[in-house]
């Protein structure tokens, strides 16, 4: 057996491994999502001031808007009022704003209904 056979039968041969884009963005994704918090009025007001709002939005009882500054891959801040409560988390911005008064409703609001609030 030759030196050159050996090496490439060795088990510390690297390994390569074939990763699309969309998975690696999903895992990148990841890593920069954050659960839905409450906030203090101050900090979301502070959020609404800073920037323009992306995607500002109210209805289903509530209002959401998203940060223009993304957090990493398709990740940036999310804001919602609902209730005269704040919250903040760190997901998607494709998330629309039903989802989103719904996840706050979900998450904080067990007593809510999404269909019922206007």
């Amino acid at each position: 057996m030759s030196t050159k056979t050996a090496k490439n039968t060795s088990p510390m041969a690297p390994v390569r491994c074939l990763v699309t884009q969309a998975a690696a963005l999903e895992v990148q994704n990841t890593s920069y999502r954050r659960p839905w918090v409450a906030i203090t009025q101050a900090r979301y007001v502070d959020q609404l001031e800073v920037l323009p709002p992306m995607d500002w939005c109210r209805g289903y009882g509530g209002e959401s808007f998203k940060s223009m500054e993304f957090t990493g891959g398709d990740v940036t801040a999310i804001f919602a009022r609902f209730e005269g409560r704040f919250f903040e988390c760190h997901d998607l911005h494709t998330l629309t704003h039903r989802e989103l008064i719904g996840e706050v409703i979900t998450r904080f609001c067990l007593d809510k209904n999404l269909n019922n609030t206007h």
